[in-house]
């Protein structure tokens, strides 16, 4: 069980990440990732930081594949194991070429 499981909200653009099955050994999760209504679930979840250390960066990335062929991949950090802030940075690309780039700060919901 990892501490980077849960939820975590961007409230201006009602965007949702769903954290879950996270593993400090293995540095992986699955989740969700919702935005205007729509889940897209996540593949590939990858999170790092040194090992041995319960304090320092976090380096976080995953991706999204639906059904339509919309592609998403994001890249985040969290200044710390606490996980409290998600800087985000994001891009979205579909089967007619068409790409978009976002950056999103998400925070970390009480449970």
């Amino acid at each position: 069980m990892s501490t980077i499981n849960g939820v975590y909200r961007h409230e201006p653009s009602d965007t949702t990440l769903t954290l879950v099955g996270g593993d400090d050994r293995t540095g992986s999760f699955t989740g969700t990732l919702s935005e205007y209504g729509t889940d897209y679930p996540i593949a590939f979840g990858n999170f790092h930081f040194r090992h041995g250390f319960s304090t320092g960066p976090v380096a976080i990335s995953f991706n999204t594949l639906t059904a339509d062929g919309t592609a998403q991949a994001w890249v985040m950090f969290s200044p710390d194991q606490a996980y409290t802030r998600l800087r985000a940075l994001g891009s979205a690309a579909d089967l007619s070429g068409d790409v978009a780039l976002t950056g999103l700060e998400f925070i970390r919901q009480e449970p």
